[in-house]
């Protein structure tokens, strides 16, 4: 398929016309990606060859259902919008966490140029994912469950983006506007899912976003997030799990490879705690 075919068969799949032109449009576009495509480091703990070719993002996303990380997700979007006529860049990031530690720069975004404004576009770091593009400057964006995220600016010209998290600040990334090329994206990604020491290689991850809700499973712990509430989910067994990752996640995963992610990664870790 060529690229234009990706985007119309894409916007298809979320049931949205090719007529994305506001920022409104563009919000929507997001809103419905974090809701039909989950974020996971799955495709990584099976030790699988992830190409960061548009089509191979668009098949194992799309229409294999497998989910992705930053590197596939934030591509396929910023390669949407680039067809669409938008005005957008891409760049790396760290994920810093709301701590000190300097780790490599292992995250992908994308930058929109919209009406003489700058928006920072993520839909591609788990969990606190936001759901609207992040405008530059003093004012918060507001994002699902009433988040509000902005993007600080510091006197070295680097940034961060902030949200709001149980009331405090929590910076989620850290980045420079200097140019990146594809190179840059394959060393990071090539780290994300090949390094002993990388975060996607070590643990399971999966998240999916709604407007009034989030799913998220790290480990053997997995959380149903609501603006006032979060209800934590206990998992027993292979066959609960096989039905989350189904049913909540919208991923298609053989029962082999949930009983690879049960028996490694979330009964390891509930015997840890004991």
């Amino acid at each position: 398929m060529d690229k234009e075919e990706i985007v119309k068969a894409y916007l298809a799949r979320l049931e949205i016309n090719d007529d994305v032109k506001t920022l409104e449009d563009i919000t929507k576009l997001i809103k419905a990606h974090l809701k039909t495509f989950p974020f996971s480091s799955l495709k990584v703990l099976l030790k699988e060859e992830i190409s960061l070719e548009l089509n191979a993002i668009y098949e194992n996303l799309v229409v294999k259902k497998r989910g992705g990380y930053c590197f596939e997700h934030n591509k396929l979007m910023y390669e949407v919008l680039k067809t669409l006529g938008f005005d957008v860049t891409h760049y790396l990031a760290r994920v810093v966490n709301n701590s000190e530690h300097i780790p490599p720069q292992t995250h992908r975004f994308t930058l929109l140029n919209f009406e003489a404004q700058r928006y920072l576009i993520d839909v591609g770091i788990g969990f606190r994912t936001p759901s609207v593009p992040i405008k530059f400057g003093n004012d918060a964006s507001i994002s699902h469950l009433g988040v509000a995220y902005n993007i600080v600016e510091f006197d070295d010209k680097t940034f961060a983006m902030q949200l709001i998290e149980k009331g405090k600040p929590f910076v989620a990334t850290k980045f420079d506007l200097n140019r990146c090329y594809d190179s840059d994206f394959e060393m990071g990604h090539f780290y994300s899912y090949k390094s002993p020491d990388a975060v996607f290689v070590n643990n399971f991850v999966i998240s999916r976003i709604e407007e009034d809700m989030i799913y998220s499973i790290v480990n053997d712990q997995y959380l149903k997030i609501y603006k006032e509430w979060t209800e934590v989910v206990e998992i027993k067994s292979i066959e609960q799990l096989v039905k989350i990752v189904q049913d909540d996640f919208h991923s298609n995963f053989t029962l082999e490879e949930i009983k690879l992610f049960y028996t490694q990664y979330v009964k390891i870790q509930k015997q840890q705690k004991l």
